[in-house]
């Protein structure tokens, strides 16, 4: 549903014509390549025919069928490259007004507006040095309605210089660590372009014209290379020297042997000499364009992923060409600080999206939840009315008119009058100085209690044998209680005596048979330990 824009590369160069390329940055493969003659005009630097360039452009796109929509990134031939000093304290509009007044002097736009773009490549306390590129603004805005009027999107143009660089690091062909001093010659069919590197910035730049072709002779061709850049090279002394050959009429390799330099030279062709593929091709692409890739055309089909590594952010479709650049922007917020681009419209849509569906989700699972909690609900009610109906069937021969809350009342007194009888006897005929310590009612009666005296006792006993003459209880236990459990007989007179020496009595009223036999062992027993303290007890008197 979401696909990432197609980005494509375009390059214009004299020595290849007009190039698509679709390059995978990750594998350094070309998915597709294409290419066309169209003429260059050398003497003002300049696309000689923009209507053929349009539809010879039509023809690749369609060719490597290029969807309409596609992202393009061109590059076109150097018309002005330099990198020089200024100021620390000028600021950005300072800067471009300056580069603005050098141009003026430029033989190729003299008589054209430029439009330029710099990056600044190395700042100290008094100066910011800057490398600026310019091109004629009239062909680059035709460059931009062409494109846009066939249905793609200009995103960047740079320049042949720059595109080259970024090639050459890409394809890790030079060495650019941090502080690594190297010079790079590019030659061209009608110049030569001497770069002073510091890894990936630039320092100078040079450019000597020269007059070559394949009318004179190699020797000729090749002298007036080393005449045209030997006495710059040797005020730019480096690590090493890599030479780079657009042009089918010098050779890298042998302009590498016959000059003198006081560092290692490195060469590359980008020409007909070349012997090695830039980049791997895929399969669908022709071995006969493995040759012809240019290393500009990689600089444009790279420049979408590269540039955001870069130092050097050139780019001519820039606000310099008003009001075409600016309605060609994505829309921004913040005062341009967001730039709503599609990739991040399309981040925060699906943010968006994620955001109502787990809003959505936790309202689906709320609503099971409640449904299931109401259904048990429903389902619990469902069960007691069940319940009651059961109940009902079952009394259905029962009458709301005949019952009567007084007979119901009667009827219960009648079958508990005993126990009740009982109750109102312990709450209101309990004797001073007497106190029950177990209570059961029941078919069984048992009362337990003690008292200081026997006459609370009998008085207790008499007044539930009053209250309820019918009764079978019994008084089953009465007698003194007993401090210690210890057998007397191994103690001495006088600790027997302690021991009998009793505060209260205890009694135990029932009409238990197990309880009545119990105490009836209980009694047995008692008379046995009486029978035996009155042998072991020396003065009965004091006992009593």
């Amino acid at each position: 549903m979401f696909k990432k824009s197609v980005v494509v590369g375009v390059s214009v160069t004299p020595e290849a014509g007009l190039e698509v390329i679709q390059v995978d940055y990750a594998t350094k493969t070309v998915l597709k390549y294409g290419r066309k003659e169209i003429e260059y005009n050398l003497v003002r630097r300049d696309i000689a025919d923009i209507d053929l360039f349009k539809q010879s452009l039509i023809d690749l796109l369609e060719e490597l069928e290029i969807p309409k929509g596609a992202d393009l990134y061109l590059s076109i031939p150097t018309v002005a490259f330099k990198v020089t000093d200024y100021p620390a304290s000028l600021d950005s509009l300072q800067i471009e007004s300056a580069i603005e007044e050098e141009l003026f002097e430029n033989p190729y736009l003299k008589d054209y507006e430029a439009c330029s773009s710099y990056a600044t490549v190395n700042s100290t306390l008094q100066f910011n040095k800057v490398a600026y590129m310019a091109a004629q603004k009239v062909t680059i805005v035709e460059l931009v309605l062409a494109i846009k009027d066939i249905g793609y999107n200009i995103k960047a143009i740079d320049t042949s210089v720059n595109s080259i660089l970024n090639s050459l690091i890409y394809m890790d062909r030079v060495n650019t660590e941090s502080g690594t001093n190297w010079v790079l010659l590019t030659i061209e069919n009608n110049c030569c372009r001497i770069l002073s590197m510091l890894g990936k910035n630039y320092l100078d730049a040079f450019e000597e014209q020269i007059s070559i072709g394949e009318v004179l002779s190699d020797a000729e061709n090749y002298s007036t290379v080393i005449s045209a850049v030997e006495p710059i090279l040797k005020n730019l002394p480096a690590k090493y020297l890599c030479i780079v050959s657009k042009t089918n009429v010098i050779s890298a390799e042998i302009i590498a042997n016959k000059l003198n330099y006081s560092a290692p030279i490195i060469y590359q062709e980008a020409n007909v000499y070349r012997k090695d593929d830039l980049l791997e091709l895929a399969p669908i692409i022709p071995e006969e364009y493995a040759k012809t890739i240019s290393l500009d055309v990689i600089g444009a089909g790279i420049y979408a992923n590269y540039i955001e590594t870069s130092y050097l952010k050139f780019n001519l479709f820039n606000a310099s060409l008003g009001d075409l650049y600016i309605m060609e922007q994505p829309p921004s917020i913040m005062n341009g600080k967001i730039i709503l681009t599609n990739e991040l419209l399309l981040t925060w849509f699906i943010i968006f999206v994620g955001v109502v569906f787990g809003i959505l989700l936790l309202l689906f699972l709320l609503y099971v939840s409640d449904k299931r909690v109401k259904e048990q609900t429903i389902s619990n009610i469902e069960g007691q009315i069940s319940e009651i109906d059961v109940y009902l069937n079952e009394h259905s021969d029962i009458s709301g008119e005949t019952f009567d809350e007084g007979d119901e009342i009667r009827l219960g007194l009648v079958h508990n009058k005993n126990i009740y009888s009982y109750y109102t006897i312990v709450g209101t005929e309990i004797p001073k100085k007497l106190w029950l310590t177990h209570l059961k009612l029941g078919d069984k009666i048992t009362i337990d209690g003690q008292a200081d005296n026997l006459e609370s006792v009998y008085s207790f006993y008499r007044n539930i044998k009053d209250y309820n003459p019918n009764s079978d209880i019994t008084l089953q236990k009465l007698g003194l209680a007993v401090k210690n459990s210890q057998d007397l007989s191994d103690f001495d007179t006088e600790s027997i005596l302690t021991s009998l020496n009793a505060d209260f009595y205890e009694f135990s009223i029932s009409n238990d048979v197990l309880q009545e036999n119990t105490g009836a062992d209980n009694k047995d027993n008692k008379d046995d330990k009486d029978d035996k303290e009155r042998d072991s007890v020396p003065n009965k008197d004091l006992i009593d």
